[in-house]
């Protein structure tokens, strides 16, 4: 088949980037208690940087999504706004879906 379209392959972060995936844990952690079996880390590795899925709440059904050039990985300040944002908008879900589990039915 000529012409072959080379799709983008989505791998766990901890395989594409462990340094990376131990970045995110670690801050997640630390900054807002969130813990690792609380989301679900994905990246598409890209030839100029990579491609990260935050995904988390019931069923990971909510995600934040960023590119992070080869540059700016090394720069760690897009890399630090896009954990304060996940871990915000995480932490929000987190605590709306244990009030909907609590709610009277």
């Amino acid at each position: 088949m000529s012409g072959k379209t080379k799709q983008a392959q989505v791998k766990s972060l901890i395989s594409v980037s462990p340094k990376l995936y131990r970045y995110f844990t670690t801050e997640l952690e630390n900054r807002y208690h969130i813990h690792s079996y609380d989301f679900q880390a994905d990246a598409i590795k890209k030839e100029n940087g990579i491609y990260i899925i935050l995904r988390f709440g019931d069923y990971f059904d909510q995600k934040k999504e960023q590119f992070f050039s080869n540059n700016k990985l090394e720069d760690k300040k897009e890399l630090e706004a896009f954990i304060i944002e996940a871990g915000e908008f995480c932490k929000q879900v987190l605590i709306d879906d244990y009030f909907k589990r609590m709610a009277p039915k």
